[in-house]
This record gives structure tokens, C-alpha cells and sequence, in this order.
């Protein structure tokens, strides 16, 4: 049985529907606003949902490439994205959605000026930053000579929430980050009172049919994808293996090691050891 607080608040399914279902403008300008004070970056008063959640066109896979698109009342863009698997090729990934919704202000033949900023905000399930230690980081392009900012128009933050702990006390963000990764929400309630609205939504979310069995559906793909990723690489690791033992057995070959020594070294037949 499905509850609130083993509902996983990483689904993509849910999570549309909790950040840009109409009447949730509350929910999701408390996340966002929970990472721009976390680096001490300016905060927002309301904001807009541009895609707003559509079940029909989410099961029929015509929802925007992004999860979340919205707009603050200074006319900046937000987009959000939670990603649960990914590599290094995921940074080009969100430049890619910053750069398509940074182009898309500007119709043809309108001036430049009336570009405006496009916050790209990532919460992601894996690592991706080896070398940096905060679960929040942030991008901003900057001339590297003199540290100067050259504008406020591209802005990419990642969290990642493999490196949170419970010593990340963070305020806002923190209890965000403790809510996608399923803790109490009597808690969380505690810590942040927006949360009495979100469990609020939860419940909405739980006891729709329609919603849960669409939630259903994306953590069964979600967990055939992982098993068929985790064969796939298994199968690759033994395919290495067998590769270096051909190359191995290859260069023992041209040294004129005798075929019985090569064998006993690699564990390949003798038969195979011919056929190099």
C-alpha cells in the first residue's frame, strides 16, 4: 500500500505533478527559492507555471522535455529537473535544455533585449562532480582571468543527493533535499510549514487512480531500466575481460610462447589461442 511517506518523491510522475499542477505556484517557489538562498542569490515573490501538469499528455508522452518550467515576476525562467541515473554527459544534457528555453524567449526577428535570465535547477540522484564535496554547486560563465561574472543570463545548479548527509544543515533546501529522499513528513513539517501544503498534495496524488497508476508505471520502467543497465554492464565487464585475454594471448603468441603456456596464462582453449 501506497502512503505518504513511502510515496518516492523522486518519481517522475509525482514529482511534475507536485512542482507544476495548477494551484501548486506555493510549493514549487518554496524549492526554488530554497536554492537560491542557499548561495545567497536573490529570491522570488511568485511565479507562473509554464507547463502546467496534463496527465493525458504525460501518459501520451507530449509533456515538456523539462519537469518543471515556470517564470518569476521579474520575467526570469526556471526550469527544474530531478534526473535519477546519469553520467558526465548529463552536463551537456542541461546545457542543452538551458540553451533551448534561453533561445525560445526571442521569436524571430525580436530584438536581443528582450532576452532574460534562465535558472536551470538539477536535483540529481547520482554524482557527477567527483571532485567537489557540496551536494549544491552552482555555474556561472565568468571570465577566468579576473573572476568577472560576464552576465546573470546562464545560471546551472546541480544537487546532488547521494552526497547529502543530516550535518548539511541547510534551512530551506535541506528540508527539500530530506523530502526527495522519503523522510517523515511530520518532520519535515517541523522544519518548514510548507510541507503542510505538500502533504496535503501527496494525499490528493495518493488517492487518485488515475495518478498512482501512472506513478506505478513510471517505478516499474524505472526499475526494468535499472536491472537491464545493471545486466548490460555485467555483460560488458566480462566482454572486457575477454577481450584483454585475446590480447594477452595475442602478444604471447608472437613471442613464441608455446600454446599449452598460453593457455594455462589466459585460460583460453587452445583452439581459440589458433584462430589469433
Amino acid at each position: 500500500m501506497i502512503t505518504i511517506d513511502n510515496l518516492n518523491k523522486k518519481n517522475d510522475c509525482f514529482i511534475r505533478y507536485l512542482f507544476s499542477d495548477e494551484g501548486n505556484e506555493n510549493i514549487v517557489l518554496d524549492f526554488i527559492n530554497g536554492v537560491m538562498i542557499d548561495l545567497n542569490f536573490q529570491t522570488f515573490n511568485n511565479v507562473v507555471i509554464l507547463n502546467p501538469f496534463n496527465l493525458t499528455k504525460y501518459l501520451d508522452g507530449k509533456e515538456s522535455i523539462v519537469d518543471v518550467k515556470c517564470i518569476t515576476e521579474d520575467n526570469q525562467t526556471v526550469i527544474i529537473e530531478i534526473q535519477l541515473q546519469g553520467n558526465q554527459y548529463f552536463i551537456r544534457r542541461s546545457l542543452y535544455y538551458w540553451a533551448n528555453s534561453y533561445s525560445s524567449l526571442l521569436n524571430k526577428s525580436e530584438n536581443y533585449t528582450k532576452l532574460s535570465p534562465v535558472i536551470s535547477i538539477n536535483v540529481l540522484d547520482f554524482i557527477l562532480f567527483n571532485d567537489i564535496k557540496d551536494f549544491h554547486s552552482c555555474y556561472l560563465l565568468k571570465e577566468i582571468k579576473h573572476n568577472k561574472i560576464l552576465t546573470d543570463h546562464c545560471m546551472l545548479h546541480y544537487i546532488e543527493l547521494p552526497k547529502f548527509n543530516l550535518n548539511n544543515n541547510k534551512e530551506k533546501l535541506s528540508s527539500w533535499i530530506k523530502f526527495f529522499k522519503g523522510e517523515n513528513m511530520s518532520n519535515l513539517i517541523k522544519e518548514n510549514n510548507i510541507f503542510e501544503e505538500v502533504e496535503k498534495r501527496c494525499q490528493s496524488f495518493i488517492d487518485s487512480d488515475p495518478l498512482i497508476n501512472a506513478y506505478r508505471k513510471k517505478e516499474w520502467n524505472e526499475y526494468f531500466y535499472k536491472d537491464m543497465m545493471n545486466v548490460e554492464r555485467e555483460e560488458g565487464k566480462l566482454e572486457g575481460i575477454k577481450n584483454e585475454k585475446y590480447l594477452i594471448a595475442k602478444n604471447l603468441k608472437q613471442m613464441n610462447i608455446d600454446k599449452a603456456s598460453i593457455s594455462k596464462a589466459t585460460g583460453l582453449t587452445i583452439e581459440e589461442i589458433e584462430k589469433l
